[in-house]
């Protein structure tokens, strides 16, 4: 059972959302509140797996993620909000969220990211990713990267299929290996890389292998 406390100042919206995400039996909603306050103490209280966060409430869900890690390390945040700016999304990431979703997004979906982020993974719409990945670039400058010698060649073919935005999924067809497979080949690379996630990892990809196509 995936636990989830959903904290939102738009009573209409958190109910909707809490509907819409507990149709199925291994998602469970646990807690609700309407403030990045009581999210925090909400967290360290229920210890959920999954805590769905408004970005933009009064006091700033993006602001206090910190305070909920620390009141409860193991949970891993997904941002639920209406903003599709570049920056909103780059603070969420550097926060330490895993996922960041859109209102509106359908309740299937949302159960899908809710498990998807509960096993580990890190979502992002594929159509926010590329803004996304130019204002880190920017951030970064366009100083090249060189490919760590160490990279394996299957480490390589998953980052590069990870850079054009498929998921773990379509990368284990395009390269006819299992999720499994293409799990451990990203955990090997993102410590041979050192970058904490999915995007991350597609910024350094994307600075190592420019003219990185389809």
């Amino acid at each position: 059972m995936i636990r989830v406390v959903v904290v939102d100042d738009h009573p209409m919206f958190r109910t909707g959302l809490i509907q819409a995400i507990s149709g199925e039996g291994d998602i469970s909603v646990i807690g609700e509140g309407s403030s990045a306050a009581e999210a925090v103490e909400l967290v360290r209280s229920l210890k959920p797996d999954i805590l769905l966060l408004d970005a933009r409430m009064k006091d700033s869900g993006v602001e206090r993620v910190g305070d909920v890690f620390l009141a409860h390390p193991p949970v891993r945040v997904i941002m639920v909000t209406a903003s599709e700016d570049e920056s909103d999304i780059a603070r969420a990431l550097e926060a330490g969220v895993s996922g960041y979703v859109l209102k509106g997004t359908a309740g299937p979906d949302m159960r899908t990211i809710i498990r998807s982020v509960n096993a580990g993974e890190n979502f992002i719409p594929k159509d926010l990713i590329g803004r996304l990945l130019n204002i880190l670039k920017d951030r970064a400058g366009d100083t090249p990267t060189e490919q760590p010698a160490n990279l394996s060649r299957q480490e390589t073919q998953v980052l590069q299929n990870l850079a054009l935005g498929l998921n773990n999924r379509e990368i284990g067809a395009r390269l006819g290996v299992t999720e499994r497979t293409v799990k451990f080949h990203l955990s090997n690379a993102f410590a041979k890389l050192k970058v904490r996630n999915r995007v991350e990892a597609s910024i350094v990809v994307r600075r190592m292998w420019p003219d990185l196509e389809k």
